[in-house]
């Protein structure tokens, strides 16, 4: 009884390459993944910063009128020249976003600072295979702060 040969040779090269491919898409994406998270809570801080410095721009004129307040109010165009210099401020910016960070909206509503930031983050893996057709993932925070007036005692 003679036994044939099966021609293996090369099936465990074939399976390495696809178990290389495997390994490959999956470090990308946790790579591609992690960056955009990464981008969302540095640029989630920045906003955060920026309406807590907002939220203590005091309307003086209002609070000088003499009549009772009980909020402190906030003046619209302070609120905005603080939004904007804390942003603009080069260790606050997130350097995931590469500078295209921008600043949506800041409002207020006498009491209330709300701020709104965007930014593009371009993908390390992805981006060099997709550059055509993709600009990266593109990052909104929201972020709010409000104003406490407390009685002197």
């Amino acid at each position: 009884m003679m036994r044939q040969q099966s021609d293996d040779e090369g099936t465990v090269t074939l399976l390495i390459v696809f178990f290389a491919l495997i390994v490959a898409a999956l470090v990308t994406v946790v790579v591609d993944a992690s960056t955009v998270f990464l981008a969302e809570r540095q640029l989630q801080s920045v906003a955060d910063g920026a309406a807590a410095a907002a939220a203590q721009q005091a309307d003086v004129g209002a609070i000088y009128q003499g009549s009772s307040i009980d909020v402190l109010p906030l003046s619209i165009a302070g609120v905005s020249n603080a939004v904007g210099a804390y942003v603009d401020e080069p260790a606050h910016r997130p350097h995931e976003c590469h500078g295209t960070e921008e600043v949506v909206a800041a409002d207020t509503d006498g009491r209330t600072v709300t701020v709104h930031l965007r930014c593009q983050v371009p993908l390390p893996f992805v981006n060099v295979v997709a550059q055509l057709w993709s600009d990266g993932v593109t990052i909104d925070v929201v972020a709010s702060a409000q104003t406490v007036l407390r009685p002197a005692t």
